[in-house]
């Protein structure tokens, strides 16, 4: 979902202010390049790694996006916005579901689009 927002759904709003890379990888999208430097979008999903994420215009306060607020904006999403959380969970997402998951996990709520 995190390339899905980044690389498309949400480009139109969305800028990375920093970015903290982990001490350790437990998780990492492409596993079997170990050795070359991972994805910023593998940093939130590891445990001390997270990104700050704002909006072009800065409207909205940045946004922390790390394993918590990953957790918390999946919950957001199930909740608030099930067709697109379905479309995760059965692999029919795309740029949009990615954008609706970004969202949710910086503001508990789709503010653009």
């Amino acid at each position: 979902m995190l390339c899905c927002a980044f690389e498309g759904g949400s480009n139109y709003w969305c800028v990375i202010k920093e970015k903290k890379q982990p001490d350790f990888f437990l998780f990492r999208y492409m596993p079997d390049l170990s050795d070359k430097p991972t994805s910023y979008t593998d940093y939130p999903l590891n445990r001390g790694g997270f990104l700050m994420v704002g909006d072009i215009e800065g409207d909205m306060p940045d946004g922390l996006l790390d394993l918590g607020t990953i957790r918390y904006g999946l919950q957001v999403m199930a909740d608030k916005y099930p067709r697109h959380f379905q479309d995760l969970l059965n692999d029919n997402d795309d740029a949009i579901t990615g954008d609706v998951f970004l969202q949710c996990c910086l503001w508990g709520e789709v503010v653009f689009g």
